[in-house]
C-alpha cells in the first residue's frame, strides 16, 4: 500500500493539473474525463488509507487523545459527501454546457480538498513518525 504522504502528493499534482485545465477558455472533455477518472481512483485509495489509519489510531489512543482521529475520520465523511455531491451535479453533459460555472466550483472543490489533505497531516503524520513508522 502506497504511504499517506504519496497519496496526498499524488492528489495535490492532479488538483493542480485540474486547475490547469480548468484555466483553459474551453473544456477539453477527454483530459478532463480522464482527469476526473484519475482524481477519484486517487481520492478512493487515499480515503481507505486514512480509513485504516483512523481504526488503528482509535484503538490505541486513550480517551480524549483519540479525538482529533475521531474529528478527522468525520471530516473525511463529510468531504465525501460533498465531493459525491459535486461529481453528481458536474456530469460531462453539465460540465461543457456551463464551463464557467464548473470552473468555479471546480475551484471551491479543490480548496476543499487542499485543506482536507492539510488536516489529515496535521493530525495523521504526527502520529506516524512518534510510531517511526513512515506517513
Amino acid at each position: 500500500m502506497a504511504d499517506l504522504r504519496e497519496l496526498h502528493q499524488a492528489l495535490l499534482d492532479l488538483l493542480d493539473e485540474l486547475e490547469a485545465v480548468t484555466a483553459r477558455p474551453a473544456p477539453d472533455e477527454v483530459a478532463l474525463a480522464a482527469l476526473r477518472y484519475k482524481l477519484s481512483r486517487a481520492s478512493s485509495a487515499r480515503r481507505r488509507l486514512i480509513e485504516s489509519l483512523c481504526n488503528r489510531f482509535e484503538a490505541q489512543l486513550p480517551g480524549a487523545a483519540a479525538e482529533p482521529v475521531r474529528a478527522l475520520r468525520r471530516s473525511v465523511a463529510a468531504v465525501l459527501a460533498h465531493t459525491t455531491e459535486h461529481v453528481g451535479n458536474w456530469g460531462m453533459a453539465d460540465i461543457v454546457r456551463d464551463w464557467p460555472g464548473y470552473c468555479h466550483a471546480s475551484f471551491n472543490m479543490r480548496r476543499t480538498m487542499r485543506e482536507q489533505i492539510e488536516r489529515e497531516k496535521m493530525v495523521l503524520y504526527p502520529l506516524l513518525e512518534s510510531l517511526g513508522a513512515t506517513p
